[in-house]
């Protein structure tokens, strides 16, 4: 009887597993959820066709559900999760979303999902991770939000958001909170301080938010290999809930900046408070000594080097203190190095001999001129008293010219002159004339000679005749930038704001390139409206590499620092950047009737006053773009601080005006 027994009670489980794998089967998805989510795919541009699999859409890829109990008793499909990474997606999010009441996940990260967070997303009550990250999301984040409480994810990282954080309200189930690389504005929200789950907080890349940041407990970069984040953890203490508190920052601190958003750093508590006091206190002795030593050798290193200068001085001061010239008519062979050894002599000193090799041939850098018979009409002056000047400046006249045989190619060729009389007719002014222009042919070589930027005016060849040194480039068709807003200053001609935009990019871009992707870096030091060049697409061009600039003529900044740095490039490209959104340049007299006396002081006083439209070109008032102008002065702003390390980097910069679409 026992096994009959445990027979049928082996058939009896069989059975009821047997139904209930029948009925799952059987189990469709709902039809609001299956409605829903035809809809989504739809607008979001995925190409399949839901009504060939309308019986298993829960098998598409992405699309993941499970099983629910209806008020019916009985059980259908719910979708749960929708996950679609890096799907090159171009469409937007579908209000349709709000209709998937029990989602818990939403991914769709590494997109190019366009147009606004729906706010019908605040209908999703169940969602526990919203993961929007490197799409082109824009507009204003929904500020009901805050409603879904069960949030542990929330990722709108690398997007175009706008707005301020009042959608911060209250998230107590919040892990991660992601926000880096979009435009919001306004402050940081205190509310922050009560997500007492929070562990991971970024707000890198808005660098228009202002207000402190919320304390910290340690900093630690992530995975993702961008800025260092900024993460909670629970304090020594916490409270009768067991949740913690954010400790508040240390008096003194300074959190008001806005690159406080992106450089606070916080060590973490030590678990015994004399131990970590004693190993400061050694770690500060020991900082001690090694600045003391390192000082020291420092002043050694300095005297050394004095007594051997001096020493060389002595010694030089009784040779022929005039150059020699060594002439050669032979084929120029060039590198930088050679190059550098005949210019560097320092013709300035009348106590050090120096020696001058001039080459006749031409050297070229770019396969634009094909062969040096291409140029061999400038080999004498009348080839070129024959072609047109199109400008002049403190070393010689620019010429216009076609290169022979190329279909139309223009050029420009810069002439910089040398004294006419013989060498040793030479004063002292003449010879440090002579010394400053050799070092901005020099200069010009080793940058534009040899890089290729599609923002940075190439150097296609070098020239040299007894009496100048010929340089030549890529014809410019539309001239300088200054040419051009001095035009639409005087309303000879216009200049809509997305070529305005396009430009200032362009310079960005090229800055960036010099600042951060050359090895090694280089610092324009001239960067103006004058040394932007557009070419037949209005395309921006940096032009006049490392060409030296009176004191005289410089900016207050460069008085008081003497001292050039990529900063100070950063301060040059925001005054540029605001003469294009204002429609004036710097030496315009509109600013010297004002009390500011300067474009900076009038800028700063416009932004930071209640009324920063004023600061827009009339001209383009009305057309639409009223935001994204109003923010490039923002970046303007920002980059003309007084304190150099307040100021955005190139690649910030850049970053930013990429940002702004229209």
């Amino acid at each position: 009887m026992a096994p009959a027994a445990g027979g049928k009670t082996s058939l009896f489980l069989l059975s009821i597993l047997s139904l209930f794998v029948l009925a799952h089967t059987r189990l469709v998805l709902d039809r609001s959820d299956l409605d829903a989510l035809k809809t989504i795919q739809k607008d979001m541009g995925i190409d399949i066709q839901l009504h060939l699999a309308s019986t298993k859409p829960c098998n598409l890829p992405g699309v993941i559900c499970e099983r629910r109990l209806t008020s019916n008793n009985t059980y259908v499909l719910r979708i749960t999760r929708l996950v679609f990474k890096s799907q090159q997606l171009k469409g937007s999010l579908s209000p349709a979303v709000g209709r998937l009441s029990e989602l818990r996940e939403l991914t769709l990260s590494n997109n190019k999902l366009v147009d606004q967070l729906p706010s019908q997303i605040v209908d999703c009550t169940k969602l526990e991770i919203l993961n929007l990250r490197n799409n082109r999301f824009s507009g204003k984040i929904p500020s009901e939000l805050s409603s879904l409480v069960r949030l542990r994810v929330l990722d709108v990282g690398s997007n175009k958001f706008t707005g301020d954080l009042s959608f911060l309200k209250y998230f107590p189930n919040l892990e991660k909170l992601s926000l880096f690389d979009n435009l919001f504005t306004g402050k940081i929200p205190a509310s922050i301080r009560s997500f007492r789950n929070l562990r991971f907080f970024d707000v890198s890349g808005n660098l228009f938010l202002q207000g402190p940041v919320p304390s910290l407990n340690r900093a630690e970069p992530s995975g993702d290999n961008l800025p260092r984040r900024y993460i909670f953890e629970e304090g020594p203490s916490a409270s009768p809930k067991g949740s913690a508190v954010a400790p508040s920052p240390p008096k003194g601190s300074n959190t008001s900046s806005p690159k406080a958003l992106n450089t606070s750093r916080t060590p973490s508590p030590s678990g015994n408070p004399h131990k970590s006091h004693n190993s400061r206190r050694k770690l500060g002795q020991w900082l001690q000594g090694f600045l003391a030593g390192a000082a020291a050798l420092i002043v050694l290193v300095f005297v050394f080097s004095l007594l051997f200068w001096l020493t060389l001085v002595s010694r030089g001061g009784r040779r022929d203190s005039r150059p020699t010239i060594v002439r050669d008519s032979g084929p120029t062979i060039f590198t930088p190095m050679i190059f550098r050894l005949t210019l560097a002599s320092r013709w300035g000193r009348r106590d050090s001999g120096s020696t001058i090799v001039r080459y006749s041939g031409p050297t070229i850098f770019s396969p634009m001129i094909k062969k040096a018979g291409d140029l061999a009409f400038l080999a004498n002056e009348e080839g070129l008293s024959s072609l047109e000047v199109i400008g002049r400046g403190g070393c010689g006249e620019v010429y216009k010219a076609e290169i022979p045989a190329s279909n139309g190619k223009m050029i420009a060729i810069k002439k910089i002159i040398q004294p006419p009389r013989d060498i040793t007719e030479l004063t002292e002014e003449d010879t440090r004339d002579l010394d400053r222009k050799m070092r901005q042919i020099r200069s010009e070589i080793q940058t534009v000679g040899q890089i290729r930027h599609r923002n940075l005016l190439p150097l296609l060849a070098h020239l040299t005749r007894p009496d100048c040194h010929l340089l030549v480039y890529e014809f410019m068709k539309n001239g300088s930038l200054q040419d051009l807003l001095e035009k639409v200053s005087q309303g000879q001609t216009e200049l809509d704001w997305v070529t305005r935009h396009r430009i200032a990019l362009g310079v960005a871009a090229g800055l960036e390139y010099l600042h951060m992707n050359h090895n090694p870096r280089i610092i324009h030091r001239d960067l103006k409206p004058a040394n932007i060049l557009l070419d037949d697409d209005m395309e921006a061009r940096i032009s006049d590499f490392g060409l030296a600039k009176a004191m005289a003529d410089m900016d207050t900044h460069y008085h008081l620092t003497s001292k050039f740095t990529e900063k100070s490039d950063i301060y040059g490209f925001g005054v540029l950047l605001a003469a294009l959104v204002i429609g004036k340049l710097p030496s315009d007299e509109f600013f010297n009737r004002t009390r500011d006396l300067n474009l900076v002081n009038w800028l700063r006083n416009v932004m930071t006053g209640d009324n920063p439209q004023q600061a827009i070109d009339p001209k383009l008032i009305g057309n639409g773009f009223k935001e994204q102008m109003l923010l490039v002065l923002k970046v303007a702003y920002y980059c003309t601080l007084d304190e150099p390390k307040n100021r955005p980097n190139s690649k910030d910069v850049r970053c930013m005006l990429s940002q702004i679409k229209h």
